[in-house]
């Protein structure tokens, strides 16, 4: 599952049901995961599992607060390895992530627009 369902519900809850700012989080959330992502992509290139560890985290950890499940353990597990000293299947793992953050993307302009 790409989204967990009740992630917004959560969100709409902490935020004291403030739509538009649930809104702004879900953008800082995707723009940040733009450059996440370009981290990713450098480190992989470089092979460099160190310095894979610090953009798998930030996007761990802002994919586990809107709900994106899959994504957060895609980034969990990248992030493990990097820690580790060695990512296998570096160049893939990154693809599946870019993949998921794809659908995660999606999903979430689609859940603003049936709000």
């Amino acid at each position: 599952m790409t989204l967990d369902p009740n992630a917004m519900s959560r969100l709409l809850e902490i935020t004291g049901g403030d739509v538009a700012f649930v809104d702004e989080l879900v953008d800082t959330f995707l723009d940040d995961a733009t450059v996440q992502l370009d981290g990713l992509r450098a480190a992989g290139a470089a092979t460099d599992a160190e310095a894979i560890v610090r953009p798998a985290h930030s996007l761990k950890s802002n994919s586990d607060n809107v709900g994106a499940t899959v994504l957060a353990d895609l980034c969990r597990s990248l992030e493990a390895d990097g820690r580790a000293g060695h990512v296998p299947e570096m160049a893939e793992r990154i693809v599946a992530i870019e993949s998921e953050f794809a659908a995660v993307r999606a999903a979430l302009l689609e859940n603003r627009s049936t709000r």
